[in-house]
């Protein structure tokens, strides 16, 4: 049975990496999906592969810090599948970042916020009515093992630090309505986006990324979004889920290590 039957999902940023590696995870598992993204090259994309894969989809350009944007999304959610159970909030960049904190322009400081934290709130402010008036929901924020653990990228950490204290506020309040609200931290994940950080020679390289000894995949993600999304996880709210091969343990041992 597919564990997620009768689930309609808004994930957001899916038009690539691990957002579209979610919503291919969400479809195969039996939800309807919005394929939420600005980019509408990527986000039809991703459609197809659902929908060759015996899926159901749709996509919706969204830019997820324009209030007007974000409302549209739910509206067309609701006009397509006459409800909303899950909501993924993935969209995020860390473009512009730096390790050294007075190198980060206000400008870039600024993007940074407005996607990765002002976006989740956008989204969850006009999610939430809907689930509560369903008196249940499972909201799902991708946040990052930055926002836990050693961070050379101050902005982008910042910003998923404030993912996790907006996702254990959310969960406080909305609770008593059945709506849980839970954070997934991924470490180091085979994306576009990491890509063009190790690119920008944001990172030193090592051998070992984690101590499995390879980098994740957005697969690896997915199946952690899937089960919180899942009437599994209904006794599950205001946690964190960290996903990243155990590279926190094995920075900080690296960290001493050096020390």
């Amino acid at each position: 049975m597919n564990r997620l039957n009768g689930k309609v999902a808004i994930v957001t940023g899916s038009g690539s990496g691990i957002g579209r590696g979610i919503a291919q995870k969400f479809a195969a598992e039996g939800a309807s999906v919005v394929v939420a993204d600005a980019s509408e090259n990527g986000g039809h994309e991703t459609v197809k592969l659902i929908e060759s894969a015996g899926g159901v989809a749709r996509f919706v350009r969204v830019d997820v810090t324009s209030a007007a944007d974000v409302q549209a999304m739910v509206a067309a959610t609701l006009a397509s599948f006459g409800t909303i159970t899950t909501l993924v909030n993935n969209a995020g960049i860390s473009a512009g970042d730096t390790i050294r904190l007075h190198e980060v322009s206000e400008e870039n400081w600024d993007r940074i916020m407005n996607i990765n934290l002002k976006g989740v709130f956008l989204c969850c402010k006009y999610v939430l009515p809907v689930m509560a008036t369903a008196r249940g929901g499972s909201i799902v924020n991708i946040a990052s093992a930055a926002a836990v653990g050693m961070a050379p990228r101050a902005a982008y950490a910042a910003s998923k630090g404030g993912v996790v204290s907006l996702t254990r506020s959310i969960a406080f309040q909305y609770g008593h309505l059945d709506i849980r609200v839970n954070a997934i931290c991924p470490g180091p994940i085979e994306t576009p986006m990491s890509a063009a950080a190790r690119a920008s020679g944001l990172y030193k390289e090592r051998i070992v990324e984690s101590l499995v000894e390879r980098m994740g995949k957005p697969d690896d993600i997915a199946y952690a979004a899937v089960y919180l999304a899942s009437d599994e996880a209904a006794f599950v709210t205001s946690d964190l889920i960290v996903v990243d091969g155990g590279a926190l343990r094995l920075k900080k041992e690296l960290f001493l290590s050096d020390g």
